[in-house]
């Protein structure tokens, strides 16, 4: 079976916008009727199953011929770790031992908050950033101002650094973010950032898997009715720091809702110039992926 953590690359903009997101790559160029490629496709999916700090992709160098030959694919399989946008290993050939030494000789040791910027408290080992599988069009934030809203912050993926863009609260400073998933996910941590310190949120109350949660429903309510209740360290919203939650209970998450009670200047608005949630996908309950294996 497929794993549901390989992406699969259709075209050269797709593979660019892949590369401004993500700091390590690894690249399986193959092709259908190359019998080593789909020998050692299994094993690629192991990898991929096991390094959760590389992304790995598989292109098709038939159906997307303008990558293959950016990268002077000539062998199939051709495998391509890219740093930063950068290629800093090929390897030719379907030999499962070199692939297995490339991948641990290049592969980050842990995912830290903003990719290659390196700045932030560790993640924990294993864990991704859970941005990717996000539901867009059921995201949604309540309270938001018109200007600044939540899906400005989500879209680049990365750590936020153009500063006309943040999420900021409308009619006074309270926020609830509702972070809906495309799959079940498993949630260990939380990262807000914010570049003023004194609008930054400061009380946080989370709670899961209620797509008609309302401010009545969570502003005067407790643990254990909500999963944590929490202040913010005001240090953290300059550092990006993690924020490590009660793991046990967020192991079926398919939709993370924030409420923020106040900030930390007891400002009109509160504003939050980046956020990212950290974990693991349940790959057993990703369908799209499940499919795409079945029609592999």
């Amino acid at each position: 079976m497929t794993s549901p953590f390989i992406k699969h690359i259709y075209s050269q903009k797709e593979m660019d916008t892949l590369l401004n997101e993500k700091a390590a790559v690894l690249v399986d160029f193959h092709a259908a009727w190359c019998g080593p490629c789909h020998a050692i496709a299994p094993f690629f999916s192991q990898l991929a199953d096991k390094y959760k700090t590389v992304t790995f992709v598989k292109v098709d160098v038939d159906k997307v011929k303008a990558v293959a030959e950016k990268y002077k694919v000539t062998t199939m399989p051709t495998f391509v770790m890219i740093k930063n946008k950068e290629v800093i290993d090929t390897l030719k050939g379907a030999d499962p031992k070199q692939l297995q030494d490339m991948v641990t000789k290049h592969a980050p040791t842990v995912d830290t908050y903003g990719g290659a910027s390196g700045s932030g408290e560790a993640a924990s080992a294993g864990d991704v950033s859970l941005l990717e599988y996000l539901d867009l069009p059921q995201v949604n934030c309540l309270n938001e101002s018109l200007e600044h809203t939540l899906k400005s912050i989500l879209t680049n993926r990365t750590r936020n650094m153009n500063d006309s863009l943040y999420l900021e609260s409308d009619a006074d400073e309270q926020l609830l973010i509702t972070l809906a998933f495309n799959q079940i996910v498993r949630i260990r941590s939380l990262v807000i950032q914010t570049r003023s310190p004194s609008k930054g949120p400061k009380s946080i109350k989370l709670a899961i898997n209620n797509p008609s949660i309302g401010f009545d429903d969570i502003e005067n309510a407790e643990e254990p009715t909500v999963v944590q209740a929490f202040d913010v360290p005001e240090d953290s919203l300059e550092d990006g720091k993690h924020l490590h939650l009660r793991f046990v209970r967020l192991q079926r998450v398919n939709e993370l809702h924030i409420f923020v009670g106040s900030n930390h200047g007891g400002e009109d608005e509160t504003r939050i110039d980046a956020i990212d949630v950290f974990g693991q996908p349940v790959a057993t309950t990703q369908m799209s992926g499940l499919k795409k294996a079945e029609e592999d």
